[in-house]
């Protein structure tokens, strides 16, 4: 029985293109992170538009509170934007190659893919963990989109080999 002309299903097609779009624009934040100022002038930024918000809505404690929430997050992250720019490169590259194998119906592809979406879980968490209320949706998006990834590109194994 010949495999090499196995079919790839429209399902694991569709997956595969949004997980090479993910890993590219992971690399490429990795790279961005690790490389860059971009995250220092991203923080300036945010503290320059809280400060003009503060200004236009005045002192409410509520909103004062959830946007100093916001710029703590993003001191913490900028804080770690090398090392975790390093990761995110390194994870991306192996979630490019599982991505890579399972288009060619490759079962090697899927464990690849598995160990960067729990590398990166474990990253982000680390990160953004206890970061506050948006940092903690963040997260938890982040970890549901990667399992619902799983669990269709799990169904998708009896098609590779």
């Amino acid at each position: 029985m010949n495999t090499s002309n196995a079919k790839r299903p429209t399902l694991l097609t569709v997956l595969c293109i949004l997980s090479f779009i993910g890993g590219l624009y992971g690399l490429w934040d990795g790279c961005r992170s690790a490389f860059t100022d971009a995250p220092q002038r991203e923080l300036e930024k945010a503290r320059t538009q809280m400060q003009e918000t503060i200004d236009q809505v005045g002192a409410d404690h509520a909103i004062a509170g959830m946007m100093e929430d916001v710029i703590a997050n993003t001191e913490k992250n900028v804080e770690q934007a090398k090392p975790v720019g390093y990761a995110n490169i390194a994870l991306s590259l192996l979630s490019l190659a599982g991505v890579w194998l399972m288009w060619n119906l490759k079962r090697m592809g899927f464990w690849l893919y598995l160990a960067a979406s729990i590398g990166g879980s474990v990253v982000l968490f680390m990160m953004m963990g206890g970061g506050g209320f948006f940092a903690n949706i963040t997260s938890a998006l982040g970890a549901i989109i990667t399992a619902v990834f799983l669990v269709l590109y799990g169904v998708n194994l009896k098609h590779m080999h």
